[in-house]
């Protein structure tokens, strides 16, 4: 299964979403169809997935496709995580840590999890497979965390005044300034991409959640996308080569460029440049 292993609390002193919330519909997003389930959530079911849906609209507009299974979401006391497991009707299975009025981190856990779904996280893998570039998954997930929670935040607060989100966008957009503000996502004094990269990455390679160091990536990585939504498209080329999870990180980005269409290379090429692959 695919883990996100660093839980994020942050407490929004906000009224939640209440029971006047409706759910989504999935033709509104491109049919994707997100299923929240369970009883732990402490808020409505329907104010949870509404902030699902908000997540994911902020990348299918870029997406070649959406997942054509449903998502199952339900609550855990764990860290959140898609499990390589489907359901009984091939549904995908997510689990979220978030609960409660805590709106900015059900933004930020699904649209970590649906970037692994998008990126096919299950091809070529399992349980038992050691994945050795895992970790620029793991660092794309971040980064759609994050160019989520900043759309989710803006697109909040042009709401009406009287729409409840507009009253949330605050505590979104204070959360996503934390995170990119923390230390740890800054290049030490001193210190250049490449070289930190050939420092790490052995480190990252056989563990590929080493949280601190994917988050510096995805910084680096964010402006990327935030420069070219559309390379969220490319994301849906990454693992599908039978060697990538052996492969060094020139390799697989190398097995990525030969899957993209022609129209994605040149982004494929920008993170190549961003990564100093070698």
């Amino acid at each position: 299964m695919i883990r996100f292993s660093t839980v994020v609390f942050v407490a929004c002193a906000l009224a939640a979403f209440g029971c006047r919330a409706h759910a989504a519909e999935p033709a509104a997003h491109r049919g994707l169809d997100i299923r929240v389930e369970g009883e732990d959530w402490q808020v409505p079911a329907p104010a949870v997935q509404e902030a699902l849906y908000a997540a994911a609209d902020t990348l299918l507009p870029y997406l070649r496709s959406v997942p054509a299974a449903p998502i199952v979401v339900t609550h855990t006391n764990g860290p959140p995580v898609t499990l390589y497991q489907r359901g009984p009707n091939g549904e995908y299975l997510v689990h979220l840590h978030a609960s409660g009025a805590r709106w900015a981190l059900y933004v930020y856990e699904f649209a970590h999890e649906l970037t692994h779904i998008v990126a096919n996280y299950d091809r070529n893998a399992g349980p038992e497979i050691v994945r050795h570039n895992q970790w620029l998954e793991e660092s794309l997930c971040e980064t759609a965390s994050l160019f989520a929670l900043d759309r989710v935040a803006s697109a909040w607060k042009g709401m009406p005044a009287n729409d409840r989100r507009a009253a949330l966008a605050g505590s979104l957009r204070s959360f996503y300034d934390s995170l990119v503000g923390e230390a740890h996502r800054r290049l030490p004094a001193g210190y250049s991409f490449a070289a930190w990269l050939a420092d790490n990455e052995p480190r990252l390679r056989s563990d590929p959640y080493e949280r601190r160091q994917d988050d510096l990536v995805a910084k680096r990585l964010l402006p990327l996308f935030e420069q070219d939504p559309g390379g969220w498209a490319a994301v849906g080329y990454l693992n599908l080569d039978r060697g990538d999870n052996d492969a060094t990180l020139g390799q697989y980005l190398g097995h990525w460029y030969g899957n993209v269409p022609a129209v994605q290379r040149p982004f494929v090429e920008v993170v190549r440049a961003a990564l100093a692959a070698r």
